[in-house]
């Protein structure tokens, strides 16, 4: 019967097979270590907050982009759905005038759809907004990488909506050098710029990033 059903009706097999979301309760300890940070030095509102998953959480901010001012919110392996769970803590709290956001690929990695991601980043952005209107909201590029050259493509199906959004909106800047610029002209990830394990980021890695958004993050919000 299954067989038969999803013959005349495949779309109800997509909707049956979309991915779960994972339990954020997994990075419970890493947002308490935030509150206390918080807590200890409390932040002034109005800056810069890097958020999204590991690519942020481990970037050196103090080594990459010596004298900004910024918040460093990126945490473990997340998911998009999971930076929203947190969002007010990790994000909103601080009422922020620049957001950098990486996040999506381990979402991809994980069987989510494109469409899926989607619903989660529109989710990411309409909060933000309703919080700081006026805020700017700059998305790196799900980056290409040696370990999920099997992902490319849907890599490049929710960049395409990441860019679309970016069009829609002038508070929101899509970074499309943070694709373009980790791929060899054959077209294959630059295995120069990552660790061992092929998907994060090295020193040289880094330095393609502040050589993307130091011109970005220079720039004055109005001037946006």
């Amino acid at each position: 019967m299954r067989f038969f059903l999803a013959l005349l009706f495949p779309a109800l097999l997509v909707v049956s097979q979309a991915a779960p979301d994972p339990d954020p309760a997994r990075f419970a300890n890493e947002i308490k270590a935030f509150e206390a940070a918080d807590a200890k030095s409390p932040p002034e509102k109005g800056g810069i907050v890097f958020t999204g998953s590991s690519s942020i959480r481990m970037l050196s901010l103090p080594k990459v982009f010596p004298g900004l001012k910024a918040l460093n919110r990126g945490f473990g392996g997340s998911h998009i759905s999971e930076v929203n769970h947190y969002l007010e803590l990790l994000v909103l709290r601080h009422e922020p005038s620049t957001v950098v956001f990486y996040c999506g690929g381990n979402d991809l990695w994980d069987k989510k759809t494109p469409e899926q991601v989607e619903e989660d980043f529109t989710e990411f952005r309409t909060r933000l907004f309703a919080k700081v209107p006026g805020a700017r909201l700059i998305v790196m590029a799900i980056r290409p990488s040696p370990a999920r050259v099997s992902i490319r493509g849907t890599e490049v199906a929710m960049n395409a909506r990441f860019k679309k959004a970016a069009e829609a909106d002038r508070r929101i800047t899509y970074v499309a050098g943070s694709w373009d610029r980790f791929l060899e002209d054959a077209g294959k990830p630059k295995p120069e710029l990552f660790v061992d394990d092929g998907l994060h980021m090295n020193d040289a890695g880094y330095a393609v990033w502040k050589e993307l958004l130091t011109p970005l993050l220079e720039k004055p919000a109005a001037a946006r």
